[in-house]
């Protein structure tokens, strides 16, 4: 779904809403920062359609991504911990099973139990748990995710 539409405001400011996010004078008027998944080494592409606000049905206000950047935005009402702004995203999703965390992406998933898989979730580069830590806005998130043997879809 392609949802794009412009307010003109009062006076000099100009209020462009895309997707969700409402933009004044030119300015995001969200909380944001950049994020990253990296699997094996190997970023996932975040710019992809399939992620983005702008071109899929189930995005959420409050944790998602646009088109033509690296940034995530959160506008709900209330801030997300790492983890249920992971959720939030299309073909994403997150759990916990036996104090393990579990992220499946595009229907792949990734089982902190098993042996030889491991995630990591950082915020400015220190390790945190996501279930715990609030989302504020200019955090760098990233998903480190590693594997030595090959990961079923469940």
């Amino acid at each position: 779904m392609n949802r794009r539409a412009v307010i003109a405001g009062a006076g000099s400011a100009t209020l462009l809403a895309l997707a969700g996010c409402v933009f004044v004078d030119g300015k995001v008027e969200a909380d944001r920062g950049d994020i990253a998944v990296v699997i094996d080494g190997e970023p996932i592409d975040l710019s992809a359609d399939r992620f983005q606000s702008e071109h899929v049905e189930n995005d959420s206000i409050e944790f998602h991504l646009h088109e033509d950047t690296d940034d995530w935005f959160m506008e709900g009402e209330e801030p997300v911990t790492f983890a249920e702004g992971i959720d939030l995203l299309p073909h994403f999703a997150y759990a916990q099973r036996d104090g393990a965390h579990v992220v499946t992406i595009d229907g792949t998933t990734y089982d902190g139990s098993e042996s030889g898989t491991e995630l990591v979730f950082l915020v400015d580069d220190d390790p945190i748990d996501p279930t715990d830590y609030v989302v504020s806005d200019g955090d760098d998130l990233r998903l480190e995710i590693t594997t030595d043997a090959d990961v079923g879809d469940e």
